[in-house]
């Protein structure tokens, strides 16, 4: 089989600014409007042309919202907060976050001290999704300059969230 270029598929807003972060190249990356997009994406004909890495959240639901798509992706492995899933018939993956991008902020910033209120963000899981529900929020100054701090101050699910990206870009 030919290589094929890697094509990220985060889910949101706030992982597609995540996952930027990490991998800044634009191309690299198309933000998908929820999970069952990103499934039908990874069955897209493009499928043939990309190896596809979806980034979701792990959602109480994942399976039924997506028809059953990723029933046959198999644990790879799962560390702070991180899970990454794959099928190996397709050399199709997912990044599973937390149970969302924004417990997995608020877990992160406790483990390293940071408080989400001085970026003018909430601990709280259900306004913080609020606040990072818009598309602004991939280019807000404020959540930018967070998920470098937490990078920064190395954030274990920041750390596995990078060790896997580079393990899927160098591989």
């Amino acid at each position: 089989m030919p290589e094929r270029n890697i094509q990220f598929l985060p889910e949101c807003h706030a992982d597609t600014a995540l996952l930027r972060h990490f991998i800044p190249d634009h191309r690299q990356s198309i933000h998908i409007l929820g999970c069952p997009e990103v499934a039908k994406t990874m069955l897209s004909s493009k499928a043939a042309a990309y190896r596809f890495i979806g980034m979701v959240d792990n959602d109480d639901d994942l399976d039924i919202r997506c028809k059953g798509f990723f029933k046959d992706f198999k644990l790879v492995t799962q560390e702070n907060r991180v899970t990454v899933r794959s099928n190996f018939s397709t050399e199709q993956h997912i990044i599973v976050i937390d149970k969302a991008a924004e417990s997995f902020l608020i877990w992160n910033a406790d483990q390293v001290g940071v408080d989400l209120n001085i970026y003018g963000f909430s601990s709280m899981v259900k306004i913080l999704r609020n606040q990072t529900k818009s598309p602004t929020i991939e280019t807000d100054p404020n959540y930018l300059r967070l998920l470098a701090d937490l990078h920064t101050r190395q954030a274990p699910g920041f750390l596995t969230l990078e060790r896997i990206l580079n393990d899927f870009i160098i591989t």
